[in-house]
């Protein structure tokens, strides 16, 4: 190799350092600025294979950010690329990729199919880091359909798998997810250590992605435990990172949590703009499974405020979008919320008939 050769390589590389610094850290642009220099040095005519690497480590960054079109978009460009040069690690990775944007949209058959095509190409790959990844992004959408055993079962093996590699980074994005599933299926002390694993794990490293998850994870176990106080305080953490990551989603996520604390301290008028806030910006980063749960909150909001006909089509809009994503939990949870409202409400019309004048 010449010497203008590994010149090139080594500024490369250092760019490369320099942007997995700066996303770990939260600084979104300088990593995208560094990703697009070293896709500079590198030119057309680069090595196909570490262009596509590269193109999507920038889709995740968009990804995080929200930013769901433009990791789309760079996601299928890197899995063109490996296709074309038959890169079946790569291909795993792309695929894995396209699947999380997918499973935003509420396509979870189709990111079920996904998933298991780049877990096949993954394994054929000997790609064992992948493979774990994968399997708790499979692990994620059983949680969704309320299938706790499975999803449990996925990360547990996710994790067994790496820690016995030694793979910190990778076990933080396990653990918070496992903290998340503690405390849906009420087991809140197996909760608490998972964050408390996670959280210690993301500060170690500086991975402000993780430490705003945690957080944001903690909090939902706070107001399950009526500790509101504690809630507030991890959702303003979580708040804080998220704005400092110019991450929309995980600000999203966790002003919609912010609201169900605000309902209990009937804080109506701050309650209405977190979820307005929330539906907005899940609507720009295109996350259709949150904005249906928004949906549902506002709809409960709405049959308070004395609207049964906003509520009534805005919780028919949830249904029938968590139900078109085969999201069994959440579907049933919307299901029962409409019929309660319509039950109320045709309670109200026979009060009211009961007491109009003969």
């Amino acid at each position: 190799m010449s010497s203008s050769a590994r010149e090139a390589e080594h500024s490369v590389l250092a760019h490369l350092g320099q942007a997995r610094v700066a996303e770990r850290e939260g600084y979104g642009g300088d990593a995208l600025d560094a990703y697009d220099a070293a896709l500079a040095q590198l030119g057309s005519d680069g090595d196909s294979d570490l262009i596509a690497s590269i193109l999507r480590r920038k889709g995740n960054v968009h990804l995080h950010r929200g930013e769901t079109a433009q990791a789309e978009a760079l996601y299928r460009e890197s899995l063109a690329r490996c296709e074309a040069t038959d890169c079946i690690s790569g291909i795993a990775s792309a695929l894995n990729c396209l699947a999380t944007v997918v499973q935003r949209h509420g396509e979870l058959d189709e990111a079920e199919q996904l998933y298991t095509r780049a877990a096949t190409a993954a394994e054929d790959a000997e790609e064992t880091r992948l493979t774990g990844m994968i399997r708790q992004n499979l692990g994620i959408l059983a949680s969704i359909r309320g299938d706790w055993v499975s999803a449990q079962e996925a990360y547990l093996r996710s994790l067994a798998a790496f820690d016995a590699i030694g793979d910190d980074e990778a076990a933080s994005w396990v653990l918070a997810n496992l903290g998340r599933l503690y405390t849906e299926s009420g087991q809140p002390t197996q909760a608490e250590e998972s964050f408390g694993r996670a959280r210690t794990i993301a500060r170690t490293r500086g991975d402000t992605l993780v430490e705003c998850l945690v957080e944001q994870n903690h909090a939902e176990l706070f107001v399950q435990q009526e500790r509101y106080e504690e809630a507030t305080a991890a959702c303003d953490r979580a708040l804080s990172l998220s704005t400092r990551r110019g991450d929309l989603l995980r600000r999203a996520e966790t002003l919609k949590l912010r609201a169900r604390i605000e309902r209990v301290r009937q804080d109506y008028d701050a309650l209405i703009g977190s979820l307005a806030e929330a539906c907005e910006l899940a609507r720009v980063t295109e996350d259709h499974m949150l904005e249906a749960e928004l949906l549902c909150e506002l709809g409960e909001i709405w049959h308070l405020r004395g609207n049964h006909a906003i509520a009534d089509a805005v919780l028919s809009e949830a249904l029938e979008a968590f139900t078109r994503a085969g999201a069994g939990r959440a579907a049933s949870d919307a299901a029962a919320r409409l019929s309660s409202t319509r039950r109320a409400d045709a309670q109200g019309d026979n009060d009211a008939e009961q007491r109009a004048p003969q």
